[in-house]
Parts: structure tokens; C-alpha cells; sequence
């Protein structure tokens, strides 16, 4: 194992030496069983040339410059251009290697003219996939939601990394279900967050796509247009097997005796009629592998952190995609989108919202050969056999659930990945956390002819058991409004205000340039009434009001009647009065947050303030509302201020 880490280290060196050479390290994309595409960028003119061969020493066949494509900035006015938010001096060089033999190790270098820019490094390699139908198995990586750039991203490649390298089994392939590029998928994201996250792996490894709701941010299925249509070429021509879609947005590609197919759920047309759902269908029909494999963002399953049962993508992908999927003998479905590991039990037919588990379950053993034994289906892709469903959220970004889901048998709050083999007869799929452990395992064995009874009874997962919070102060009754609900506050969301650190709260501080909306501030839950466009971009938003108290008011009595998501600072007329779920300092140096759901409006009286205000004149109330995570799923800020009696 020493020896196989030492190169993956030395290949992150290799990598950081010539960052100067290339703006986008080369890696490779849509591997056949006789091409590969190998991909990079530069910000310098070059002539552009790819050098290989079966040998590290012998690179003796090459990609001459006039075969290579060259993409530029649409501001250069020519054909094919990359997405308009690239530096404009970016140059994309696209290399399609051909006259390769099925399922061959080649190795590779990049060249400007006769000058060499990767080192001779036996990383800088590629293999070729076996021909379609052919019994050779194959070994395959699977993350979602793991764009952050941040270390638990880091630490779930590593992990992987290190667990193949223990075993001595590179992986032959990587499925990204979406995500890879927080938080709107930008050019500069997707090269952060997720080109120099991977690189060691991308060089000689094929990641196929999906398309997240955050990369959909910029890039359309509808045109193929935007960073991540640039960073992925995916086939549309059946190029690697499978039916031509005519769109990068969902495809197909065999591998030996396996189906993949990728779907777009965040913006294409999901019900049966539309464009791709008849062209799964026609792929379905056309398939002859023996196993199958779908991957795509939004889960028809989950109590992350989504609900399956109230979001409007999931809930489609379920009653119109699944049937289809089923119908066609899927055997595993990966997605992403909901911040969490979950594993289905066996199902077949779990179209209905909300979910149920009666009359879905085939199996509800765990799937665990070492366990109950492996779930059992008919060889080859028989019709609504069942499948096992895989939410694979849990990549980099922070985890979260909501609730318990019926037909799961594993829900785990852990960052990790997803390995599957699929040999012989039988998947095995393998969740490794970033720390190497496994966390589950499961089979599928697909042999003879398997006829199941649904389950009457399923075993079911324990609830989610929530944390009971102490009852707090109830809101005193008949007191006197002094601001209500869903009144007119200024704002400031995605910079911090001008000043020193609490300036923004004193009732003479400038809030001309400031914007004015009613409460309640935020996002994600459908229960506010000025929509904060905040995930993935920030996680502070500021408010202040102006208000009058009675000039015989007994100060003692005012307190604070707010909803809030995750956490929040108070301020009267410039002084702090009260601070919830913010551990230490203020404002942009806020900091040691604490997760809270807004589950209604709660009371917290507010001491000491008599010598701070002023009855019968101008008073302002001034919160500062922070998000415990910059991809958290909702915030919510939504203040009253009462005057008991």
C-alpha cells in the first residue's frame, strides 16, 4: 500500500509543479472501447499536440495540432466557443484519440510543439472500456453534492484513493450525480471545486456527469450551453453504446455488460411525453446488457435534506421517470441532491406521494451478504424485478436529515462515497465514509428466474428521534404589537455593512443604499415572504426597523418574538440585547454557529434595555440572521417586537 500512496502523492506534486503550464490540468472524457477524449486548458497560445502509447517509455503514436479542437471566448467571435464567464485570453483544447484497442492501458503527454508539458509520470494514462456486451467486470466510483473546495470534499477522495490503492483495484470509472461545482457552477467554481479537487483522478480517470441544480445555475440542458457543458463531453451520438440523444443534458454508454444512463432532472421536461423520457424509453427497449444503471440529481426518495414527498422535481422523477426506469429492469438508481447517505431495501412500484412502504418492498432484508444475503433477481433486465436506490448526497458538503424515509434500510449522517462491482452475477455496492471505513454493504445476484411476493409487513427504519428543546418563555398574552408580522424592514444580503462591526444597528447610521422588503427574509421553506437568493453565495443577512414606544411604556416588559433558521443578534438603538445559536463575535466575525429549524415563532424576553431606549421617540430594531452552513437547504428571519401589559 506505501508504495501505491507514494505514487498518488507524487502525482499531486507532478500536478502542482505545472499549474503554470495549464489553466485546466488535462483529463480525459468519453472513453469508448476504441477512443477517449483527453481535455485541458491554457491561457497561452500553443500548438497543441498529444503524444501515446502502451508504454510510458514509448509514446510513439500522436494527436497532431490540426485534429485538436481549439475553444475560445465568445468575445473572439468564433465557432464553438466556452462560456462567456472564462477569462477571455482561455484557450479549451479537445483531443479525440482513436485506433485504440478495447480494454487497453495507454499512457499519455501533452506537448506545445516539441515541448513537453506533463512530466513523464505514469499517472497521465487511460483505459480503453471493453466492447459492449463483453463479460468483463468493472469497478466504478459514485459521489454526489461534493463542490465545496473544502476538507471533508478532500478527505472522501483521499479516502477512495487510499481504499483502492490498499486493494490493489484502481476504479474503471467515476459517476458524478451532481453538485460538483457550489455554488452556481461557475467557470472558476468548476476549476476550484472540482478539476483541482480531483485531478489526480481525473487525469486517467472518465468522470461521466449529471447536472446539479446549483451547475444549473449557468448551464441550460436545453442548449448544452454553459460551465458545465464545458467542463463534460458527454456522447450524443451513441458514441459509447446506447441510443443517440442529441443532447449532452442525458445519455447512455455500455460498459462490457452494463447499461448507464444519465438523466437531467433539474430542467428538462420529466414527464412521460417529454423528450427524454421517450428517449429512455426507446434506449430501454434497445439494450440488450445484462445489468443496468441509472444516475441523475433530484432523489424519488429521501427525508434528508429534501423531501422526496414536497418537492416538485423529486416528486416528478418518481411518479414519471421511475415507472420507466422499472419497466426497463433497473437495477441501481444514484442521486444526490439531498445532503445524506440512504439505501433503499429491494422496490419495485413506489410511485405514490407521500411514499408508503406497503406494497413496494420485494426484500426487506439488508441486502448484506455477510447479513441477511444478497438481494435476488432474475438474470438479465427483467421488467419490475426491483431495484435498490442510492442517495449518495454526502460528498463534501454538510448533512442533514429530516425525517425518515419507509423504504430506506440504510440512512447514515456521514461524508463518504459510494464503490460498486458488478462481476459475474452480482453487484456489490460498498458505502466508504472519508474517514475508510465502510459503512454498509449490499449485493444484488441476478441468476435463473426470480419471482417475488411483496413484503406485507416490511421492516421499517427507526423515526428520526429529534432533540427536545426546553420550552422557552411563552409570549405574553394580550400584549401590545409594537412590530408585527410581515411589516416592511431594510435589508442588506450578500455584503456586510460599511463601519466598524455594529455601526449598521445605531439609529443614525446611512441606510440609503439599502433595500426595503417585508418579513419574513430567507429561503427553502415557502414561508417567506422576501425570497433572499443567498444559498451558495452567503450566510448573513441584516435588517433594521424603526418603531415607537408609548412614552409611558414599561421597558421591562419588551421582548422579542421572532422565526428563525439557523441563528441570530439582536440590537437595540445600536446595543446588543440578544443573541441565539452565535457562539462568539459579531457580524462578519461571527462565529461557533448552532443548526436550528424555524418551527414557529418563539418568545425571548428582553432584560436590561430601560436605559437604552427612548418612549415616544425613534427606536430602531436591528437583527443580524446567520446560516449555519453557505449550502444549508432554507434561512428564515422573521421578527415581532411585543410590549407585554
Amino acid at each position: 500500500m506505501k508504495s501505491l500512496v507514494f505514487l498518488f502523492l507524487s502525482s499531486l506534486i507532478a500536478s502542482s509543479a505545472i499549474v503554470e503550464e495549464f489553466s485546466r490540468q488535462p483529463y480525459v472524457q468519453l472513453a469508448t472501447d476504441n477512443s477517449i477524449r483527453v481535455v485541458w486548458r491554457s491561457r497561452n497560445e500553443m500548438t497543441p499536440k498529444v503524444v501515446f502509447g502502451t508504454t510510458v517509455d514509448d509514446l510513439s503514436s500522436e494527436v497532431p495540432a490540426e485534429q485538436i479542437i481549439t475553444r475560445k471566448h465568445p468575445s473572439l467571435g468564433e465557432e464553438n466557443p466556452i462560456f462567456k464567464d472564462a477569462p477571455v485570453d482561455t484557450r479549451q483544447f479537445e483531443a479525440t484519440v482513436t485506433g485504440l484497442k478495447p480494454l487497453t492501458s495507454y499512457y499519455y503527454a501533452i506537448y506545445d510543439g516539441d515541448k513537453r508539458l506533463t512530466p513523464a509520470d505514469s499517472s497521465y494514462r487511460f483505459k480503453t472500456n471493453p466492447v459492449p456486451g463483453s463479460d468483463t467486470p468493472v469497478y466504478f466510483w459514485v459521489v454526489g453534492d461534493s463542490g465545496t473546495g473544502g476538507k471533508a470534499q478532500a478527505q472522501v477522495h483521499t479516502a477512495m484513493v487510499e481504499h483502492t490503492a490498499k486493494n490493489g483495484r484502481p476504479i474503471d470509472l467515476y459517476l458524478h450525480v451532481g453538485d460538483m461545482a457550489y455554488g452556481s457552477g461557475t467557470n472558476k467554481e468548476f476549476s476550484d471545486r472540482f478539476f483541482k479537487m480531483y485531478e489526480p483522478t481525473l487525469r486517467n480517470t472518465v468522470c461521466w456527469g449529471s447536472m446539479g441544480n446549483h451547475e444549473g445555475r449557468t448551464s441550460k440542458g436545453a442548449t448544452g450551453i454553459g460551465p458545465f457543458y464545458d467542463a463534460f463531453i458527454s456522447p450524443t451520438k451513441a458514441e459509447a453504446g446506447g441510443l443517440p440523444s442529441g443532447k449532452e443534458a442525458f445519455y447512455s454508454f455500455d460498459w462490457g455488460k452494463v447499461h448507464f444512463i444519465c438523466l437531467d432532472s433539474h430542467d428538462l421536461d420529466r414527464r412521460p411525453t417529454g423528450e427524454m423520457a421517450q428517449w429512455l424509453k426507446a434506449d430501454l427497449e434497445k439494450t440488450k446488457a445484462e445489468f443496468l444503471i441509472a444516475f441523475f440529481h433530484h432523489p424519488p426518495y429521501t427525508k434528508g435534506s429534501h423531501d422526496s414527498d414536497r418537492e416538485g422535481q423529486l416528486v416528478e422523477m418518481r411518479e414519471h421517470i421511475m415507472p420507466i426506469l422499472e419497466s426497463g429492469g433497473v437495477d441501481l438508481v444514484f442521486t444526490g441532491h439531498s445532503h445524506i447517505y440512504e439505501r433503499s431495501m429491494l422496490i419495485d412500484g413506489a410511485y405514490q406521494t407521500p411514499s408508503v412502504a406497503k406494497g413496494v418492498i420485494l426484500d426487506d432484508g439488508d441486502g448484506d451478504p455477510a447479513g441477511d444475503g444478497a438481494y435476488r433477481k432474475s438474470e438479465g433486465l427483467k421488467p419490475n424485478n426491483g431495484h435498490v436506490s442510492i442517495v449518495t448526497g454526502h460528498g463534501g458538503t454538510a448533512n442533514r436529515r429530516s425525517g425518515t424515509h419507509p423504504v430506506m434500510r440504510k440512512i447514515i449522517l456521514d461524508h463518504g462515497s459510494c464503490l460498486i462491482t458488478i462481476a459475474d452475477d452480482t453487484i456489490k455496492g460498498e458505502m466508504l465514509n472519508s474517514n475508510g471505513v465502510i459503512r454498509d454493504t449490499f449485493a444484488i445476484k441476478k441468476s435463473g428466474e426470480v419471482t417475488h411476493t411483496v413484503v406485507e409487513n416490511p421492516w421499517q427504519p427507526e423515526p428520526l428521534r429529534r432533540a427536545q428543546p426546553q420550552a422557552g418563555p411563552k409570549p405574553p398574552r394580550n400584549a401590545t404589537v409594537i412590530i408585527d408580522k410581515n411589516e416592511t424592514w431594510s435589508y442588506l444580503a450578500g455584503s456586510h455593512p460599511s463601519g466598524d462591526i455594529t455601526d449598521w444597528a445605531a439609529p443614525d447610521y446611512d441606510i440609503s443604499a439599502w433595500k426595503t422588503g417585508k418579513a419574513g427574509f430567507g429561503y427553502g421553506d415557502n414561508d417567506d415572504t422576501t425570497e433572499i437568493n443567498m444559498r451558495g453565495k452567503f450566510t448573513t443577512v441584516y435588517i433594521r426597523k424603526e418603531f415607537q414606544l408609548p412614552k409611558n411604556a414599561n421597558l421591562d416588559k419588551l421582548g422579542l418574538h421572532v422565526s428563525y433558521d439557523d441563528a441570530f443578534i439582536a440590537y437595540l438603538n445600536g446595543h446588543e440585547v440578544h443573541r441565539q445559536g452565535v457562539d462568539k463575535k459579531q457580524g462578519k466575525e461571527a462565529d461557533g454557529f448552532t443548526n436550528h429549524d424555524a418551527k414557529g415563532f418563539e418568545y425571548f424576553p428582553l432584560k436590561g434595555i430601560s436605559k437604552i431606549l427612548k418612549p415616544g421617540q425613534k427606536n430602531v430594531l436591528a437583527i443580524e440572521g446567520h446560516n449555519v452552513n453557505i449550502n444549508s437547504s432554507d434561512f428564515t428571519l422573521h421578527p415581532r417586537l411585543l410590549l407585554a401589559k
